[in-house]
């Protein structure tokens, strides 16, 4: 693609941080507002909202009961023209609660990127987070994150996000979390594996970075997010990191119509961000890594995957790699080095060195090994390394990322064998109900290479349990026949 008609694109979706036209465009709103409103909150919270009723009043008691106080926050919810009872949701609050302020947009935007625009331009404090109206926080969030931004001095601050597919907890991103607490910790630091995630979940920023730079959301549907924080981590240049939980992200809603939305508008707006970011700023690990782990995560989408809303098969590839190199085009890095699993890497050097058809083929054949791998637990083993079960000699052998097995389990001494291409860290257990707040390291012998004795609690409980071997890029694998060893060995 040429370089001109890349340009016309970036001002035309509004991604030039030097021009401010995009405020003359955002769209004009009737507001309502509580009696009291403070004029320097310390955090002002952002909520593009359209039909999102159900969830409002778990989203809102979130924020009226935070810690921090609803006298130190502005509450901002902006409406994008619902169609649905959300207004008369939210406008209880107002006459409860102080700085409670609803902006009803006079036209609909068709993303959330509208809403949030106008958000920044009416914010006033200190610290701002974005929220999705279906998302809440902890209770504790806000006075957290602030109080760890006060400590540090830092622009940008991230902590523990739990997502919640009906009532089932799962963690959304595993660096923010796992990696404890940190102070001005430099972007070139952080792992490939932290860039998976840059929605507004889980994060805090200091409003000034934003007003400084002409951060905004680019005018399109997907990317704006990630784009949007991506360019905030760039000017914060060093992050605080907190140990705390502070976001639920919810996910209850239907999956198979957020699986439909991933669809050719959607690859391509991915592109014209990534070529954005890819020119703009300058090359440095950390763009290399958020490089690396977005196009692991397009490839997926677009090279793998087959219930997303554009049709599977060797035009899509073909059309895939066209878009790539039109807009990325040659990188003066390996991406693949960064990806998380053997296929994906093997799915990127086909991509490089064969057609669309082999590419087709080997992901066809793949999806195959998957099922026989995952439904009847075949695998090739060759010395140490176990693979998907191999079916053809044509295609290269694509190994597990980890398999492990139990063996034994005597006095609350559980023998296992591990084997993986990724460095081992160890093992845990947690609560299946409460799995991150309750996460336990167990203590361990590692007796050969593959061979390794995990002593588990006393009061250890399999059916309340989650039991699991950790690696370093932040991966985890179950045991196979836990349960069984485990159980056999109470039934005597």
């Amino acid at each position: 693609m040429e370089k001109n008609i890349k340009n016309q694109e970036y001002q035309e979706f509004q991604y030039d941080l030097t021009d401010k036209s995009w405020q003359e465009k955002t769209m004009t709103f009737k507001i309502s507002q509580s009696k009291i409103i403070t004029q320097t909150p310390k955090v002002s919270v952002v909520i593009a909202n359209y039909n999102n009723a159900p969830y409002l009043s778990k989203m809102m008691d979130s924020l009226v009961n935070q810690t921090l106080g609803i006298e130190n926050l502005q509450v901002m919810f902006i409406d994008d023209k619902s169609t649905d009872n959300s207004i008369e949701v939210v406008k209880p609050y107002i006459d409860k609660y102080p700085n409670i302020e609803i902006y009803q947009l006079d036209e609909n935007t068709g993303g959330a990127h509208g809403p949030r625009n106008v958000g920044l331009l009416n914010a006033r404090g200190e610290y701002l987070v974005i929220l999705d109206a279906d998302d809440w926080y902890d209770e504790n969030a806000l006075a957290y994150l602030s109080q760890l931004m006060d400590e540090s001095g830092d622009d940008f601050a991230v902590s523990g996000i739990v997502q919640s597919i009906d009532g089932k907890l799962s963690l959304k991103s595993r660096p923010y979390f796992i990696d404890g607490e940190f102070r001005n910790r430099s972007i070139q630091e952080l792992s490939a594996e932290f860039y998976g995630w840059l929605g507004p979940q889980g994060i805090m920023i200091r409003r000034e970075l934003v007003t400084t730079h002409n951060l905004h959301f680019v005018n399109q549907r997907v990317a704006d997010d990630v784009t949007f924080f991506y360019e905030a981590l760039q000017f914060s240049q060093t992050i605080t990191q907190g140990k705390e939980m502070t976001t639920y992200l919810n996910r209850d809603a239907d999956n198979l119509s957020l699986s439909k939305a991933i669809n050719r508008n959607f690859m391509i707006s991915w592109f014209r961000a990534l070529s954005y970011i890819n020119e703009t700023f300058p090359d440095d690990t950390s763009k290399e890594r958020f490089l690396s782990r977005r196009l692991e995560w397009l490839l997926y989408d677009f090279c793998v995957r087959r219930d997303i809303g554009y049709k599977f098969g060797k035009a899509r590839i073909q059309d895939f790699k066209a878009q790539l190199d039109q807009y990325i085009g040659k990188l003066n890095f390996d991406p693949s080095k960064y990806f998380r699993s053997d296929l994906r890497k093997l799915t990127w050097q086909y991509l490089n060195e064969k057609d669309a058809a082999s590419v087709y083929r080997f992901i066809n054949l793949h999806s195959v090994r998957y099922v026989l791998n995952k439904k009847l637990g075949l695998v090739t083993r060759e010395g140490d390394t176990f693979y998907f079960p191999q079916l053809s000699k044509k295609f290269p052998k694509v190994r597990l990322n980890a398999h492990a097995v139990a063996k034994n389990f005597t006095d609350h001494q559980l023998d296992l064998e591990v084997y993986s291409y990724k460095p081992l860290v160890g093992f845990e257990i947690r609560s299946i109900m409460d799995p991150y707040a309750s996460r336990i390291r167990l203590s361990y012998h590692q007796l050969s290479e593959n061979q390794f004795q995990v002593t588990l609690p006393q009061d250890y409980d399999d059916k309340k349990t989650i039991f699991v071997a950790v690696f370093d890029d932040y991966s985890e694998v179950g045991v196979k026949d836990f349960r069984k060893i485990i159980t056999k060995h109470s039934a005597k």
